[in-house]
């Protein structure tokens, strides 16, 4: 399988982007850096001219993580030989050998005539060093699984992290891009769904990692580790928890666990985390905003 890269960058640590470019450029046939304004844009672009198949598109400003990886992925496509896209943000550390075991597995999985929305790693977690849980809603509930050391038989996954997840040409044609108007959050989760409402469903590869890490913080509590965003990132997930629950092919009992969890996380923030107010007033503010049907970059609070 013949594999292009699109690593999305906003003001970069350009030690950390090298070294994703090192891990995988000998596995891939293009690297595209879709640049959301960065202010080190002269280094990405000094970087991007030290290897001889890495591009950059730059976008002049941030419009958003599905906005870049939209162009992207255009830019990738436009060679017709490639078959599929890997999808990475700039601080994605992927095992060297994680684009061979997801484009092995890819092949294996079409010999025997899977469908493949997208195929995904493992995800490790840089603070604690285990591997997250693969996610699979089941009816009202999320079921996390977590799969064997060395097993390389792929696990069917309700949705995929987009950073590190290897797209095939022929499900992007049917199924579409990333809903930009998103900007962040929830993109990567309803590309999924959608996907699997289309046939394609998605899969973890086991033996296929990366480093990376979610949220800002973690919180524990009652036994469970939750995410602690900042409150813009708040704001974007409330939002478009809205958004979600208004799509009309995911599924009913998603939408009612997601109106359940949107709900209580607020409840979570209001005494378990600092700036409470703030906290909520980007919250109340993305709920607001998903009812009335604004969408993409917020553009702050009216003075």
């Amino acid at each position: 399988m013949l594999i292009g890269a699109v690593i999305v960058t906003y003001n970069p640590n350009i030690k950390v982007l090298q070294g994703l470019v090192e891990n995988i450029t000998a596995s891939v046939s293009t690297v595209v850096f879709a640049d959301n304004g960065s202010n080190n844009l002269e280094d990405v672009q000094q970087l991007a001219a030290t290897f001889s198949n890495v591009s950059i598109i730059d976008l002049k400003e941030n419009m958003g993580i599905g906005h870049a990886q939209n162009k992207g992925i255009e830019k990738v496509f436009s060679d017709p030989a490639i078959e599929g896209v890997l999808l990475f943000d700039h601080d994605s550390q992927p095992d060297k050998q994680m684009v061979n075991r997801l484009g092995g597995a890819y092949d294996e999985m079409t010999r025997k005539g899977i469908k493949i929305g997208a195929l995904g790693p493992v995800y490790m977690d840089p603070r604690t060093n285990n591997s997250y849980p693969i996610s699979v809603y089941k009816g009202f509930r999320l079921i996390k699984l977590y799969p064997q050391p060395g097993s390389t038989e792929p696990v069917r996954a309700s949705f995929l992290i987009a950073s590190g997840s290897l797209i095939p040409r022929t499900t992007f044609e049917k199924v579409g891009g990333m809903r930009e108007s998103f900007f962040i959050d929830y993109i990567d989760i309803e590309w999924s769904f959608r996907a699997t409402y289309h046939g394609f469903p998605s899969y973890a590869i086991p033996n296929a990692t990366m480093v990376h890490q979610v949220g800002d913080d973690r919180l524990k509590m009652f036994g469970r580790e939750i995410s602690i965003h900042s409150p813009l990132r708040r704001y974007y997930l409330a939002r478009n928890s809205v958004f979600m629950v208004k799509t009309d092919y995911i599924d009913w009992q998603y939408k009612v666990r997601e109106v359940f969890y949107s709900v209580s996380r607020v409840i979570i923030f209001l005494f378990f985390v600092n700036k409470k107010a703030t906290y909520l007033k980007y919250i109340f503010r993305g709920w607001s905003d998903g009812f009335k049907g604004v969408s993409g970059k917020f553009l702050g609070f009216r003075t």
